[in-house]
C-alpha cells in the first residue's frame, strides 16, 4: 500500500496518482529519497569530522602527558644529584630509566674505544705492510665497524646486572627489615636509582672521553678514576640499601650487607667477564675480517 504524503490517503502499490488529491506519487517519493540520502551524507560527514578532532585532541594530550612526563623526570633527576639521600616520589619509570641511561652512554663509550681501537690497528697493519711493500695496493680492510649487536648485547648484560643486584639487596634488605618493610620492587628500584644517579654523570663523562679522540696517559688515568669511582658509588648504594632502616629485624644489618656485597661482588665479576668475552668476540671478528679482505 502506498500513502500520499500531502493527504495521507492509502492506494494500492499500482497507483502512481493520489484519488484523493491528484499529487503525483512518484515524484515525491524520489524527493523524499534524495533528501534521506542528502541527510544521511551529512550525519556521516559530521561522524568524520568529530572522529578527526578527537583524534587532533589525543594527540595533542600524548604530546602534552610525554612533555610533563619528561618534565617531571629532570627535577627528579636534578633533586637525586642535589640530595641522593632524600628519595623523592616519582613514577615507576624513574629508576629502570636511569639505570638504561647509564648503561646506554658506558657502553657506546666501550664501543666506540673498540671501534677507534680497531682503526688503529688496521692503520698500523697497513704502515707495517708498506715498509716492506713498494705497492700501494696491497693493504689490509679497514671498513670493519662494531654492529647492533655488540651495543645491544653490553647494554642488556650491564642493565640485567644492575637490576639482579637491586633483587639482591631488596630480598636481603626485607630479611633485616622483616615485616617492618611495606616497600614495593618498584619504589625500591627507584630508591636505590635515586641514591645512585651520580653514576649517570660519571657514564656520561666516560663517554665524552672515548668520543673526543684523545688517546693517552692522561686519558687513561681519568677513565681509571671514572670506574673506580662508579664502582664506589654503587657498592655504596647497595649497601645503603640494605642498612638504611628504622628497627631491625631477625637478620643484622652488618651481616646482611656483607651477604649482599659478596652475591653482589659475583654477579658484578660475571657481568665484567661477559663484557670481556664480547670485546673478546669482536676482536676475533675484526682479525678475521682483516685478513679476509685484506692481502
Amino acid at each position: 500500500m502506498k500513502t500520499c504524503p500531502k493527504c495521507l490517503s492509502k492506494m494500492k502499490d499500482d497507483v502512481n496518482f493520489c484519488t484523493n488529491c491528484g499529487t503525483k506519487l512518484t515524484d515525491i517519493e524520489s524527493q523524499v529519497t534524495v533528501e534521506a540520502d542528502a541527510a544521511q551524507q551529512k550525519t556521516q560527514g559530521n561522524s568524520n569530522t568529530s572522529q578527526g578532532n578527537a583524534a587532533k585532541q589525543a594527540t595533542a594530550v600524548d604530546t602534552q602527558a610525554i612533555q610533563s612526563a619528561l618534565q617531571g623526570y629532570w627535577s627528579w633527576l636534578l633533586g637525586s644529584w642535589k640530595s641522593p639521600f632524600k628519595a623523592q616520589k616519582t613514577t615507576k619509570y624513574a629508576g629502570i630509566l636511569t639505570l638504561f641511561l647509564e648503561s646506554l652512554f658506558f657502553t657506546l663509550g666501550i664501543g666506540h674505544g673498540a671501534q677507534k681501537a680497531a682503526s688503529a690497528a688496521t692503520n698500523a697493519a697497513n704502515d707495517f705492510l708498506g715498509a716492506f711493500s713498494n705497492s700501494n695496493s696491497s693493504t689490509y680492510n679497514s671498513t670493519y665497524s662494531v654492529g647492533f649487536g655488540f651495543y645491544f648485547a653490553i647494554i642488556l648484560i650491564i642493565l640485567v646486572a644492575a637490576v639482579a643486584m637491586i633483587g639482591i639487596a631488596f630480598l636481603i634488605h626485607r630479611a633485616v627489615g622483616g615485616s617492618a618493610v611495606t616497600e614495593t620492587f618498584i619504589d625500591y628500584l627507584n630508591r636505590l636509582a635515586h641514591y645512585s644517579s651520580s653514576i649517570l654523570l660519571l657514564t656520561f663523562v666516560f663517554f665524552l672521553i672515548a668520543v673526543s679522540g684523545t688517546v693517552g696517559l692522561v686519558s687513561m688515568l681519568v677513565i681509571s678514576i671514572l670506574l673506580l669511582l662508579i664502582s664506589l658509588v654503587w657498592t655504596i648504594t647497595i649497601i645503603c640499601g640494605v642498612v638504611q632502616l628504622e628497627n631491625g629485624g631477625q637478620l643484622d644489618r652488618i651481616y646482611g650487607a656483607v651477604i649482599t656485597g659478596a652475591i653482589c661482588m659475583l654477579i658484578e665479576g660475571i657481568a665484567v667477564s661477559l663484557v670481556i668475552s664480547k670485546l673478546g668476540d669482536t676482536a676475533g671478528s675484526f682479525i678475521s675480517s682483516m685478513f679476509r679482505g685484506g692481502l
